[in-house]
């Protein structure tokens, strides 16, 4: 099974602190997420110019693909509002589902009892704001609190590799200081270790590909050409500052189990159109809706 979360090696560079809304503070929409996000300070020393200058690229989650945003095309009248509940194959109010990716099972517990959900996602640009970077510079693990408060860890800040790459990132929840690492496997990275370790030990400790599983078991089955898992939830952006969640939605298409795709697919809500779209690259027999919150994909 794959996934979303996608991470891989870069040089270790520091974090800037967002400080997080409270709870009953700004949030995203009706979900009650944090609008802002935090992106933890670096606590590992940067590597050496040997060190550098030594290691290999990695891309650890090259295996598990990488999106893409299919561009849209508007369908005529009688292909979108003509259509009737006979051609619908799918449909969803999106809010019933917003954020949900953002707690899967895989969690740890602090001292005072939150209870700290792991996913991962993908940041819509790069870390200095722009649109000039790897993909792999885009990626980002997040915790998400019982209280709806995100912490942003950037992938590649927090690898260990060998004598190549050593890095961490520390995150204060309660008061608490959680040490955040992902120990790689080069050969299998599905199968590289995420820890997260606190004031009493080690507070989780379990597999990227496990942490993908519960990311893609929040999904919603859809049934199209092929099978996927439906995630949909607000966008999130990166610059100098850190990362933070933004008031723009965005749906995506997970192929599912990914056994011969190499990609998942990401569709801005503000292209998908009342009257109906067509995404000719993707699934190009479908029709798309989404008035309000109602999504509907229907056979054209």
């Amino acid at each position: 099974m794959k996934n979303l979360m996608k991470f891989s090696a870069a040089a270790l560079a520091a974090f800037n602190l967002i400080s997080v809304a409270a709870a009953n503070g700004a949030v995203l929409g009706d979900s009650g997420y944090s609008l802002e996000g935090v992106e933890t300070p670096a606590v590992s020393a940067p590597a050496s110019a040997a060190q550098e200058q030594a290691a290999p690229e990695l891309d650890l989650f090259s295996y598990f693909g990488y999106g893409v945003a299919p561009r849209a095309s508007e369908l005529q009248m009688e292909q979108g509002f003509n259509k009737g509940l006979a051609d619908t194959v799918f449909s969803i109010n999106l809010d019933t589902i917003k954020n949900a990716y953002l707690k899967p099972a895989v969690a740890f517990t602090t001292g005072a009892g939150t209870k700290v959900h792991v996913s991962g996602s993908k940041a819509s640009n790069c870390p200095d704001g722009g649109n000039s970077c790897a993909d792999k510079d885009k990626f980002f693990l997040v915790l998400t609190t019982s209280r709806n408060e995100s912490y942003f860890v950037r992938g590649t800040e927090i690898i260990n590799w060998g004598i190549f790459m050593s890095g961490s990132k520390t995150v204060t929840i309660d008061g608490e200081k959680f040490v955040v690492k992902i120990k790689a496997n080069a050969s299998t990275p599905e199968n590289s270790m995420l820890e997260i370790k606190g004031p009493r030990g080690m507070a989780l400790n379990t597999s990227l590909k496990s942490v993908g599983d519960g990311v893609a078991a929040k999904g919603v089955d859809v049934k199209l050409a092929k099978n996927y898992k439906l995630a949909y939830g607000n966008e999130i952006v990166q610059g100098p500052q850190g990362a933070r969640f933004t008031d723009k939605t965005l749906v995506l298409l997970i192929p599912f189990p990914v056994v011969d795709a190499t990609s998942y697919f990401i569709f801005k809500t503000s292209d998908i159109k009342p009257a109906g779209v067509t995404f000719p690259s993707f699934e190009a027999g479908y029709g798309f809706k989404l008035n309000g919150s109602q999504f509907d994909i229907y056979k054209l």
